[in-house]
C-alpha cells in the first residue's frame, strides 16, 4: 500500500522510533549520571550534635599513627575492651560500662571509621589486617598489654580476628551476635558489596527515620530505643569518613580467615546470642560453639542483633561473671 505522498506507512513510523530511541537512552544516560552523582559526587549534611552522653562520661583520645581514638574509661582494675559494634559508637555499651568497671578498668573504642575516631593512615585498608593493627595500636597507646575484648556484630568479628593473630594479648574474648563466619547476610548488607549501589545506599541510610528503623529491626524490647539513644546512634553515622568505612567494610572483611582458625583459637570464649537475630541467625551461635575448643555459649530468649542494648540485666551478669571469674 502506497500513500498519496509516495511513502508507505511505516516509513512515517520510522522518526517517531527514532526519536523514542533518542529519548530513552538520553533518560537512561541521564539516569546513570544521577546515580553516580549520588555515589561519588553527593554527600549527605554531617549532624551538628554535642552529645549528652559523652559529655557525662568524657571523652578521651589516644593519638597514634593509624587514627586519633576516641574512647571512655571507666573503672580501675584488669583491663577490659569493649569495641563498639559496627556502624555505631562507644553509645552501644552504655549499659555495660558501669557494671564491668566495678572490677575492671574498662575501656569503649571506637575503632577506624566508627564513631568519633579519626583516620590519620590515608592507606587504611579497613580489612582483617588493618582493624586488627588498629586496635593493637590503641592498645599501646593507652599502655595495656593485655586485655578481655568484648564485641558485638562486626566489632565481635575484629575482637575474634585479633585474638587469632595476637593470643598473648587477649585474655579472655566475649562474642556477642558476632560476625566471623563465612557465611553471606542479609540482602541488604549483601547489596554495600555492589559498586555504586553500596555507595548510594549507605548515604541514603544516614537519615534519622532509617536509623530508626534499622534499630527496630534489630531489637525485640522497642521501649529501649529512646530518642536520646537514637540521636547517640545517629550522629556518627552521618560523617563522611564512617560512610566510606561502612561499604569498603562490607567488601573487604574476609570471615573465611576468622572461620578457618576457630578450632585453633584456644582463648576462653564467651558465645552470646539474641536468639531473635534478624541480621546473625542464632544457628550461627551453635556454629561457633562447635568450633571454638573453649567456650562457654548462652541464648538469650526475647533478645535481637544487639543483645547489650536490647537485654542489658542478663547480658551484664554473663560478662560480668565471665571477666571476673
Amino acid at each position: 500500500m502506497v500513500r498519496l505522498d509516495g511513502r508507505s506507512p511505516a516509513s512515517g513510523h520510522r522518526p517517531q522510533r527514532k526519536r523514542l530511541r533518542r529519548w530513552l537512552l538520553s533518560t537512561i544516560a541521564a539516569l546513570v549520571a544521577l546515580l553516580l552523582f549520588g555515589a561519588y559526587g553527593w554527600q549527605p549534611a554531617q549532624a551538628e550534635f554535642r552529645s549528652p552522653y559523652l559529655d557525662m562520661m568524657g571523652s578521651k583520645y589516644a593519638a597514634t599513627a593509624v587514627a586519633r581514638f576516641h574512647y571512655i574509661r571507666a573503672g580501675s582494675g584488669s583491663p577490659v575492651i569493649l569495641i563498639s559494634p559496627g556502624g555505631t559508637s562507644v553509645i552501644g555499651w552504655k549499659d555495660q560500662v558501669s557494671v564491668l568497671a566495678r572490677d575492671h578498668t574498662v575501656y569503649v573504642v571506637d575503632l577506624p571509621g566508627q564513631g568519633y575516631t579519626r583516620l590519620k593512615d590515608p592507606g587504611f585498608g579497613y580489612d582483617l589486617a588493618a582493624m586488627t593493627t588498629a586496635l593493637g595500636a590503641f592498645m599501646d597507646a593507652v599502655g595495656v598489654r593485655q586485655a578481655g575484648l568484648a564485641g558485638n556484630s562486626w566489632s565481635g568479628g575484629w575482637a575474634l580476628a585479633f585474638t587469632q593473630r595476637h593470643p598473648d594479648r587477649v585474655s579472655k574474648l566475649a562474642l556477642l551476635d558476632a560476625t566471623g563466619l563465612d557465611l553471606p547476610g542479609t540482602w541488604m548488607w549483601e547489596a554495600l558489596k555492589i559498586p555504586v549501589v553500596g555507595e548510594l545506599a549507605t548515604k541514603l541510610s544516614t537519615s534519622k527515620s532509617t536509623v530508626r528503623s534499622l534499630a527496630e529491626g534489630m531489637m525485640v524490647n522497642k521501649d529501649h530505643i529512646t530518642d536520646s539513644l537514637l540521636d547517640e546512634w545517629w550522629a556518627p553515622m552521618t560523617f563522611r569518613d564512617n560512610i566510606r568505612a561502612t561499604y569498603l567494610l562490607e567488601r573487604r572483611l574476609d570471615w573465611a580467615q576468622t572461620e578457618r582458625a576457630l578450632p585453633s583459637t584456644n582463648t576462653p570464649t564467651l558465645v552470646l546470642w539474641g536468639r531473635q537475630d534478624t541480621i546473625q541467625p542464632v544457628e550461627r551461635a551453635h556454629r561457633f560453639a562447635e568450633l571454638l575448643p573453649h567456650d562457654q555459649l548462652y541464648i538469650l530468649d526475647g533478645c535481637g542483633h544487639a543483645p547489650q542494648l536490647d537485654c542489658p540485666d542478663p547480658v551484664n551478669r554473663h560478662l560480668q561473671t565471665f571477666f571476673t571469674n
